[in-house]
């Protein structure tokens, strides 16, 4: 099995150019190899197919399409001169497959030159959390990660365990030119015929607009949900740990994550390319239209073409020297004075989905509250009257009348 996203160098001639391999679970004869760093040219991306040797330790390579990177770091087909085709067609490829899953290999050229290709997986590398006691002092977290570290989006999970990863990419499946030519289209054509509107996806704001509709309706997507508030992030979080308390019984915590306002200013995405030619993680601008639980939910997003997007950011932070990634641990046990006080702030499932649905499902988080109402009208004794004389027990003319 092989791992589906690999970083590495390529060797040539001239220069060692960097590189990303990408595949898919359900497609292992197929990869997208994306190199770029060469001096004076542009960045190159090819989709190849593998010919496996018997045992499947190594295969050749076999070059279907030529991808170039545009104006704005985005894949697109280039069409080739003759030149350009017998050259591209010149190349024997052959990757040998490590015990970790990963890619050895060699390239060799008809005009005799040759190179190496080295690519490994990432070490996994997470946020260290705060240590939230109780409700009480995640509150206190959030008043600190505005003030001090000048977060300025939030993100909840419902278990500390999980960690930052698009729906798409949870599915194994990393090849994002794949997904902008099998599953944009035909949800655009859905979305049209139940919005009555038209979507243009080469004007940017309807591109994006269109994926956040996928996101928020549960098309996987190579986005992830960011909100404006850590109490929204919280909801979230608590929501989905208590509504999934049956099924995941170890989990003792969630986790509210935050970004900081440098990285997001720093790193945002003016132009959508989702097949970018090289890793990214960008904070996105989508417009709330036909969305109204985005609205809602103050929500923000992250688009990116890295499996391991906290992996990833941990080395932003590495790289830049600046603090980029937040987090806040807090007991699950506090699932429902979380849900209340949230409740008080007026942040309820009826809030974060418009509709009957959001009703239903505030109704059935309000069941997990301890606090029960407290009654201000005094029952009166059983058998004695009130003292109200419109509420005297009136005998009727068959009952005795007691004796004085």
């Amino acid at each position: 099995m092989i791992h589906l996203q690999q970083f590495g160098f390529i060797e040539t001639p001239e220069v060692v150019a960097q590189a990303m391999l990408c595949a898919d679970i359900d497609r292992d004869d197929e990869i997208m190899l994306h190199w770029w760093g060469r001096e004076k040219e542009p960045p190159l991306a090819a989709k190849l197919r593998l010919h496996w040797r018997e045992d499947r330790a190594a295969a050749a390579l076999e070059i279907l399409q030529v991808f170039r990177a545009g104006e704005f770091g985005g894949l697109y087909l280039p069409k080739l001169t003759n030149e350009e085709i017998d050259h591209v067609t010149g190349y024997a490829d052959t990757l040998h497959l490590k015990a970790d899953g990963c890619f050895d290999g060699i390239w060799t050229h008809k005009s005799g030159q040759t190179g190496k290709i080295s690519l490994s997986a990432p070490s996994p590398d997470s946020v260290m959390a705060v240590q939230c006691a109780n409700w009480s002092e995640f509150k206190a977290w959030a008043s600190t990660a505005r003030d001090e570290s000048d977060a300025s989006l939030f993100r909840g999970h419902g278990s500390n365990r999980f960690r930052l990863q698009t729906t798409l990419h949870r599915l194994k499946r990393t090849r994002l030119e794949r997904y902008c030519d099998e599953m944009l289209p035909p949800f655009r054509l859905h979305a049209e015929a139940i919005l009555s509107e038209r979507i243009d996806t080469k004007n940017k704001d309807d591109y994006a607009m269109l994926l956040g509709l996928a996101q928020h309706h549960g098309l996987p997507a190579p986005i992830l949900d960011w909100t404006n508030s850590p109490y929204v992030a919280a909801f979230f979080a608590y929501a989905d740990a208590l509504e999934a308390a049956g099924t995941r019984a170890t989990d003792t915590h969630i986790r509210v994550y935050g970004l900081t306002r440098q990285f997001t200013q720093r790193f945002f995405a003016p132009v959508v390319s989702l097949p970018y030619y090289a890793p990214y993680v960008s904070p996105l601008s989508v417009s709330p239209r036909n969305n109204p639980r985005m609205y809602a939910q103050q929500g923000q997003f992250l688009v990116t073409n890295v499996a391991d997007v906290e992996s990833f950011l941990r080395s932003i932070e590495k790289k830049n020297e600046f603090k980029v990634l937040i987090a806040a641990d807090v007991p699950i046990s506090c699932a429902s004075e979380a849900l209340e006080d949230l409740a008080l702030m007026g942040l309820t499932a009826a809030t974060m989905f418009p509709g009957l649905d959001g009703v239903c499902r505030m109704m059935r988080h309000s069941m997990a509250f301890k606090r029960q109402p407290v009654s201000t009208v005094k029952p009166p004794a059983l058998g004695k009257p009130s003292n109200d004389p419109q509420s005297e027990t009136v005998l009727s003319e068959d009952e005795p009348k007691s004796s004085a």
